[in-house]
């Protein structure tokens, strides 16, 4: 008897300790990539007549830049919106000062459900180690303590960070509210008006008991989601996020400008693969969609660098091996046309039709997306459909993004 009453409680603590260990399985639920500082190209060098660009139709709505914001700070808080794409019990914040060259210093930090209207609702304080104040040192990333704040896949937060000494933001920005001077973290609202500022939240995790996929969306611009309406949540990353809602979490970790080769707007797919894909809790799927920038520029004679098909193909392959070396399904996703765009020549889109040949037919990857043939104009192919373009014929409105994400099967991701 004594024997059973030990195994029966054997198995009760079995049990229980199994539970706690599935109740803090982190799932990365939303992602922006670290960008570092680049060079501007060399003031002599030559620039290309660029191709006319159209004016957008007369419905498509093309939606107003932001203003930029300050590059530095000091004694203010910075307020960033992210709609977290997959539910769960707990959160923490990834913070990154990964391409910084000074400490920042953290003085208070709150995550707070978002209102309808933008405003942060009743919240939960960040602490770092246990502490409410802490420094992100250069180079490094640093990650909040884990708070009991059960959030709905797609609900909206509020990150709010107060800076008090003299802070460089961070290179890749994104539409965030900035204070007056003081501490504003636990305000319900502040800020007159959104403005682009450098983010220094690079990640949000949830604690999921039931497992789920998570899918990380590696890209340039076209993935980043440049030319939908800002704050809307139009890029066709967040509109699949919207069609899988509570059965995989989409993290978006597209840069505008990136390049798969090469350098520019932060370092390229093959050299921040590691960091931006595979460091994301959870992750089990990549979609990768880039090259288009590698294209424009190697036919520029203002840069002179080398990107034909078989270069992209070989980095390709190179990332696909990466992937699968980890357990990870890759998708890749052909490039869309950008025929009108000032970079566009009969030698980038038949560079662009190499590849997109290869990724639907060299069966290396695990599934294709075929966003080209999603957006294209059947009379002008190296054209996308004039409503689904934003106005410079390379980077799609919010109705390109929607029939791009319209397009994804979700049966890659074991969805029916």
């Amino acid at each position: 008897m004594k024997a059973r009453h030990v195994t029966a409680a054997c198995l009760a603590v079995s049990l229980i300790a199994s539970q706690a260990l599935a109740a803090d399985r982190w799932l990365g639920a939303w992602g922006f990539a670290p960008v570092s500082p680049n060079a501007p190209p060399p003031a002599s060098a030559p620039n290309p007549a660029p191709a006319p660009a159209p004016a957008p139709p007369a419905t498509q709505q093309t939606p107003p830049p932001l203003a930029s914001g300050p590059s530095t700070v000091a004694d203010v808080t910075i307020r960033q919106l992210v709609r977290v794409s997959a539910a769960g019990t707990k959160v923490r914040v990834r913070l990154s000062n990964e391409f910084g060259t000074a400490p920042i210093v953290i003085g208070k930090a709150a995550v707070a459900p978002a209102k309808a209207d933008g405003s942060a609702g009743e919240g939960k304080a960040l602490t770092f180690g246990g502490q409410a104040q802490a420094m992100i040192y250069p180079g490094a990333p640093l990650y909040s303590d884990p708070v009991d704040l059960p959030v709905a896949a797609l609900q909206e937060l509020a990150v709010s960070l107060y800076l008090p000494e003299e802070t460089k933001l961070p290179t890749h920005s994104l539409r965030q509210t900035l204070s007056d001077k003081g501490d504003f973290t636990t305000a319900a609202r502040f800020g007159d008006k959104p403005l682009r500022l450098g983010a220094i939240v690079s990640g949000v995790e949830v604690a999921s008991v039931p497992p789920r996929r998570v899918i990380v969306t590696l890209g340039d611009s076209i993935t980043e989601g440049a030319g939908s309406t800002p704050g809307a949540y139009q890029s066709w990353p967040d509109l699949l996020a919207v069609r899988l809602a509570g059965r995989a979490a989409v993290v978006n970790v597209g840069i505008s400008g990136n390049r798969v080769l090469r350098e520019r707007s932060g370092p390229s797919a093959l050299a921040r693969f590691d960091r931006d894909v595979l460091s994301v809790p959870g992750a089990t799927d990549v979609v990768l969609m880039e090259g288009i920038n590698d294209i424009n520029r190697a036919f520029n004679p203002q840069y002179g660098e080398r990107a034909n098909a078989d270069d992209l193909i070989g980095a390709y392959k190179q990332i696909i091996l990466r992937a699968h070396a980890k357990g990870l399904r890759i998708h890749g996703a052909t490039l869309t046309p950008q025929g009108g765009y000032r970079s566009f020549s009969p030698q980038t889109e038949a560079t662009r039709q190499a590849v997109n040949a290869w990724i639907r037919t060299s069966g290396a990857f695990d599934g294709v997306i075929d966003f080209d043939a999603a957006v294209r104009d059947p009379k002008k192919p190296d054209t996308m459909v004039e409503a689904y373009q934003s106005g410079d014929w390379l980077h799609p409105g919010d109705a390109g993004y929607k029939v791009m994400a319209a397009a994804v099967d979700l049966r890659l991701f074991g969805v029916k």
